[in-house]
Order: C-alpha cells, then sequence, then structure tokens
C-alpha cells in the first residue's frame, strides 16, 4: 500500500478489530508517519447512523471549540468574511457561531441540519471552512483534502495527531474500533507535506490545525487558543446574528 500523502510505499503496523467483528490490518509510513487502515469494506455498516452513539462528547466539543474558533478567526483570519463548517453534523457549531456574529453556513452530505436551517452552503468558495473530527474519516485523504482546498482560503481542522512511531491499537482511545469511522491518523510531518502539496502555510497547536493562504505567526495561534483569549476577542466582538436570522426564518422581528 502507498502512503496517500509522500508516496512511500507503507508498512503493516498492526491489526485491530473493527465494530467488534472485523480483524483488519493497520498501516504505518516510515517517512512521514501517516497511519491508516486498509480498504476500508465496513464503512457502510459503520454510517448507518451518521454520529456514533458511543460519540458523547459531541455537545461538549462544540461548546470546547466555539470561542477558540471564534478567537482563530478574529485574531489570526480578521478579515474574513464568508464561512462554511464542512461536515458540521447537526449545524450545532454553525448556530453557535452565527449567535457570536460570525456567518458561517453548514455542509454534511451525511448527517441532518438541525440547528442551522436556513444557512446551509450557498457559495462555491469561502474564505474559512473549519473542518472538526473529518480528517480522520477520510478512505481517500488527499482527494478529499484538495477538494476542502479548492472550497476555502483557509481552512481549520480539528483532529488528533498520532505519535511516530505510532501508539499500539490498544493504547490510544482515538483509534476508536468500536465505531470503525476512524481511519486515517496524520502526523505534523504529513501535516507539513499536505501544506505543502496545496501551497498552503501550516501551523497546529493541539488538536487545532491551520492550512492557510498566507503565513499565520504560531504566536497568533496559540493566544487564540489560550485562557487570554477572550481579553483579545472583546475588542473585536462582531455583535451576534440572532435577530437578523430569527427574521429570516420567521418573517418576524425579535424587537
Amino acid at each position: 500500500m502507498q502512503c496517500e500523502i509522500c508516496a512511500t510505499e507503507m508498512q503493516p503496523f498492526e491489526t485491530g478489530t473493527i465494530l467488534q467483528k472485523y480483524t483488519i490490518q493497520y498501516f504505518h509510513c516510515p517517512h512521514c508517519g501517516f497511519v491508516r487502515t486498509e480498504e476500508p469494506y465496513w464503512l457502510d455498516e459503520a454510517y448507518s447512523d451518521a454520529i456514533c452513539d458511543a460519540d458523547i462528547g459531541l455537545l461538549s466539543r462544540n461548546v470546547f471549540l466555539f470561542p477558540r474558533i471564534e478567537a482563530v478567526i478574529n485574531i489570526c483570519l480578521p478579515q474574513s468574511e464568508t464561512f462554511l463548517d464542512y461536515g458540521g453534523g447537526y449545524g450545532i457549531f454553525a448556530r453557535l457561531m452565527r449567535d457570536k456574529g460570525i456567518p458561517f453556513e453548514w455542509y454534511d452530505q451525511y448527517c441532518q441540519n438541525l440547528f442551522a436551517k436556513g444557512f446551509e452552503k450557498q457559495r462555491n468558495h469561502y474564505d474559512v471552512i473549519t473542518a472538526f473530527e473529518l480528517f480522520e474519516h477520510f478512505a481517500e485523504p488527499m482527494k478529499e483534502i484538495e477538494n476542502l482546498m479548492e472550497l476555502g482560503d483557509n481552512l481549520i481542522v480539528m483532529t488528533k495527531l498520532i505519535p511516530n512511531p505510532p501508539l499500539h491499537i490498544k493504547d490510544w482511545w482515538y483509534y476508536v474500533t468500536l465505531h470503525g469511522q476512524h481511519i486515517a491518523f496524520y502526523t505534523e510531518r504529513s501535516m507539513n507535506l499536505i501544506a505543502e502539496r496545496f501551497h498552503r502555510h501550516y501551523v497546529g497547536h493541539g488538536d487545532i490545525h491551520i492550512f492557510s493562504s498566507k503565513p499565520i505567526p504560531n504566536w497568533k495561534v496559540r493566544l487564540s487558543l489560550s485562557r487570554f483569549r477572550g481579553i483579545v476577542t472583546r475588542f473585536r466582538n462582531r455583535g451576534t446574528l440572532l435577530s437578523q436570522d430569527y427574521e429570516k426564518i420567521t418573517g418576524q422581528s425579535l424587537t
């Protein structure tokens, strides 16, 4: 199997049990550290429900993300005006961001939009694309990432990086073999190679990764994700879109 990130021949790494019944092979790239499963023939079964029942952190993840991504946008990408949450699930994040005055739209091929109705994807190109807990689901990573890069000038991603050498299946919860949807795992080196491939600038901090059209100083990203972010963003408050959105949806004013 050839690594999709750097085209190096991947090596068998370890076996694991997916969906509690399929024994499958994981492969590791010795050059960039990328790890993936064998061809994921079980995905139709794994996606019988778009949101896995075991994903009990869905709400807390969105609550954690929205003030931090608000700060990343206001501090690192302040000129941005158009936004899309790609793979946006139930629309929780898009709604929270609109509540903070950032006009996010929503797109998800597999999931029903419950909280951002009326604000589905309208454009072919955006200043900022967010893709949270998505990279690890890609069966064809570079093809999917290319689609995202073409869709926006700046891409903000949330995914956990795997150490190199990789952790054993039993030692890292993020393999999430129970639901079988996590099939691709990236290192910092593989993220940098992705950025080079698509002529973007990469900066990452923790689980947040940014592929930008122009360089972003690392200190700005760290500030955006620190506990001091509120001090800065207080002076860049965009207001809320609640009243405007309510009027669009109902035809009635909140005032």
